[in-house]
């Protein structure tokens, strides 16, 4: 008997069979080495799948995309560490929530 794409999990997502596979053991907390060992593939082609699914979710992280999968709310987003009440996000060029790198110049005393 075959099994039709319309009864898959994750058909009504727009997944597809195999990363309805991928979604499931990620939902499950398998690693990206876990599932490639698990369904015989490579870690790139898992990432591959994680991406694709990722974008067809609309998500941007395992855990929105596992809630996204279980059909349950998306977690809150955390506040910026640090981040001071009425600062506005972005200041330093950054979106909000995401990290920022400042390079200095030091010279050879370890001063800036």
């Amino acid at each position: 008997m075959r099994i039709d794409d319309r009864t898959t999990p994750g058909h009504d997502l727009g997944l597809s069979k195999r990363e309805a596979e991928v979604m499931e053991l990620i939902a499950t907390g398998h690693s990206n080495g876990e599932i490639a060992r698990l369904l015989f593939l490579s870690e790139k082609t898992v990432k591959n799948h994680v991406n694709r699914i990722y974008a067809k979710l609309g998500v941007d992280s395992r855990m929105t995309a596992i809630c996204r999968w279980r059909g349950e709310p998306a977690p809150p987003a955390p506040s910026a560490p640090g981040q001071i009440p009425g600062q506005i996000p972005g200041e330093d060029g950054a979106q909000a929530g995401q990290a920022v790198l400042k390079l200095v110049r030091l010279d050879g005393q370890g001063r800036a």
